[in-house]
């Protein structure tokens, strides 16, 4: 296997550690030094660092999100950085944004840019749809909302 592959397999491997609820495999898939950076309208509140804040990160969604997924749906590896696109979805039971649980499916697209030494993950710096996010929320108006006249509209008649 190449490096590539090898760099490839191991961000796929990081979700499926997410989507198998293996979080005593983190270790494995992450770094020592990890960090989680995030490159998003809503970053997180200081550094992610270790695969103990990844933990509490995916603990947060599993109770935001109990049925949570990632489905992979792009991968690309150059170097030692692993572009992976992902659309990340479930039924939104649990506070998440300040929201309780709505009952709703909530879904939206990210995109990690992995950084891999020695056969693990340095750092993720991940760009979410916030917006799409929040709309789901009902936090932000939606573009539904905005043509129905429940909310600014930025359409041109």
């Amino acid at each position: 296997m190449s490096d590539l592959e090898a760099n490839k397999a191991i961000a796929l491997r990081l979700v499926e550690v997410f989507n198998g609820r293996r979080l005593d495999l983190l270790e494995d898939v992450l770094h020592p030094e990890f960090r989680g950076r995030g490159i998003s309208a809503f970053p997180p509140e200081g550094p992610q660092v270790g695969p103990g804040a990844r933990r509490k990160l995916y603990e947060m969604f599993y109770q935001a999100i109990p049925d949570a997924r990632a489905e992979v749906l792009d991968v690309v590896a150059e170097g030692d950085k692993v572009v992976l696109v992902d659309r990340f979805g479930g039924t939104h039971r649990g506070k998440f944004f300040g929201r309780p649980g709505t009952g709703d499916r909530i879904e939206w697209v990210a995109i990690h840019i992995y950084t891999i030494r020695d056969g693990k993950i340095l750092e993720d710096a991940v760009m979410m749809d916030a917006l799409a996010i929040m709309q789901q929320l009902g936090l932000v108006p939606g573009a539904e909302q905005s043509q129905e006249g429940k909310g600014p509209s930025y359409v041109q008649s």
